[in-house]
């Protein structure tokens, strides 16, 4: 599965002999089983529920977009994976020490992206020295503090985080469509979302997919740069379509390049190495420049 399908104007989807339909003004055909994600940006979008029930049998990420073009929901493939209690009883089993080892991972291979983030964008790389401060736990919160320097450095000293611009939105934008990327891999994997390794909100059903998320986001932060200065009041069309894209740009993942979405996958995977306790170690990305994968 490897492909990405936006909708973006009133249509219906069907199935017909295992092949999506999306009826425009045209019939658009494709095979099930290449679709890794459909994305609903229309209101006046209608999907039968046979569509679907096949799409999740597949593996296929469904998600839905409000109003304002924002990801505002997923439909998870949950029945993908057999023996899903035994992993979250493996998830519940493990012990605190081990989840901040982990953590410490997390966090320190997302400095290490942002810095090459930095570098990539012509900027300096104020966060090095931060890399190996992290502790177990993060419990001096290192993560923050990289964090506010690094926006700085690549935005500029007048950006906010969360504030209504377009390089915002367009961060949200992206890390919503990878965030739900990695809790489809999850649900596949039969990992239970809400039992995070850091994040513990008992109001997010998606702890873990935001533990798991954090060294990806410097991604979409090099593609967003190249809006920084942009006149867009609203996230275009354009920039959505590239967001989604980015599913299969290049990443390096145990030395080999690969495409985000199976990057993704090496993630959830090595994860479930470690609750099996098969390793101690996380294979998280390495950020390179923005390029996307050719698939042979």
């Amino acid at each position: 599965m490897y492909r990405q399908v936006i909708v973006e104007s009133e249509a219906r989807i069907f199935l017909r002999k295992n092949r999506l339909c999306i009826e425009t003004e045209e019939l658009h055909r494709l095979p099930v089983e290449d679709l890794a994600a459909l994305v609903l940006d229309s209101r006046e979008t209608e999907v039968t529920a046979y569509a679907l029930e096949r799409l999740a049998a597949n593996g296929t990420v469904v998600i839905f977009c409000n109003e304002k073009h924002m990801p505002s929901g997923v439909l998870l493939p949950y029945g993908s994976h057999s023996r899903r209690l035994k992993t979250v009883r493996k998830q519940i089993s493990q012990s605190k020490p081990r989840l901040k080892q982990l953590w410490k991972q997390v966090v320190r291979q997302k400095i290490k992206n942002q810095g090459r983030c930095l570098e990539l964008c012509g900027k300096e790389n104020v966060v090095k020295p931060w890399i190996p401060r992290v502790r177990s736990g993060d419990t001096t919160n290192v993560e923050g503090t990289a964090a506010a320097l690094y926006f700085k450095a690549l935005y500029g000293d007048g950006f906010i985080r969360h504030t209504s611009d377009t390089v915002n939105d367009i961060l949200n934008y992206g890390y919503a469509v990878i965030r739900a990327f990695i809790a489809r891999y999850l649900a596949i994997y039969g990992f239970e979302p809400s039992l995070g390794l850091f994040h513990h909100s008992e109001l997010n059903a998606f702890n873990l997919a935001d533990d798991l998320i954090e060294p990806y986001r410097p991604l979409v932060d090099l593609y967003a740069f190249r809006y920084r200065e942009s006149v867009e009041e609203v996230l275009t069309k354009e920039m959505r379509r590239g967001l989604v894209q980015l599913l299969n740009a290049d990443i390096l993942s145990g030395g080999e390049v690969h495409g985000v979405n199976y990057a993704i996958e090496r993630t959830v995977q090595s994860l479930s190495r470690c609750c099996e306790e098969e390793s101690e170690m996380l294979l998280l990305p390495e950020l390179l420049p923005l390029c996307i994968h050719s698939y042979e």
